[in-house]
């Protein structure tokens, strides 16, 4: 489930498992796209279970059509990295983690878009939020992207220049992840990628 709040300057997108059906739901279950939810749906002999998959599939579809109400289909499709071009730098977020004075620890990115003509952002967050509701649908994009490692904490700020997307995690695998994508990102782009 993607919830957007305004917190002074900035957007935040949380993404957060919703509670579905039984409590014995697995992880994975939490993390099937829409269309994973209706193949299993499709292809299991228990009803109970297909009808729980049915369910959390028309959840999904229901949040992508609410988030992406207005949104143009490519930026739904391909996110706020999907043009190269806009993207001007990756720089790995490093943080202490739960120890005040102990090492810095990779706990995500920031990745740095050069700003358009009109694009706000509030805007920029809608852009975030709907992607990440379309990527809850559909599974993982076609490009690289640091938006698709599920349970990560997306803010959307601006710069002087443009807008940084930040997305980080507390934990380590999933804060491992969205590095990864960061730097297939930066590889894929013109952009740089800093080591802070």
């Amino acid at each position: 489930m993607s919830v957007t709040k305004s917190l002074g300057t900035a957007f935040v997108v949380a993404l957060a498992s919703a509670p579905l059906g039984c409590a014995s739901q697995s992880t994975a279950f939490h993390h099937m796209s829409a269309a994973d939810h209706e193949a299993a749906a499709r292809t299991t002999t228990d009803s109970t279970l297909a009808e729980e998959h049915a369910d959390a599939a028309k959840r999904l579809r229901d949040e992508e059509r609410t988030a992406c109400y207005g949104v143009a289909d490519a930026d739904r499709d391909m996110g706020p990295f999907g043009r190269a071009d806009s993207v001007t730098g990756v720089e790995v977020v490093r943080d202490r983690g739960v120890f005040p004075k102990g090492p810095l620890e990779p706990v995500g990115v920031s990745v740095y878009l050069r700003a358009d003509s009109g694009m706000t952002q509030q805007w920029l967050g809608r852009i975030v939020a709907c992607h990440l509701a379309h990527v809850a649908v559909m599974g993982q994009p076609a490009h690289p992207s640091p938006l698709a490692v599920p349970n990560a904490e997306v803010t959307v700020s601006s710069t002087q220049v443009g807008f940084r997307v930040t997305i980080t995690s507390r934990d380590r695998e999933i804060a491992r992840d969205v590095v990864e994508q960061g730097r297939q990102l930066a590889s894929a782009s013109p952009a740089t990628i800093a080591w802070y």
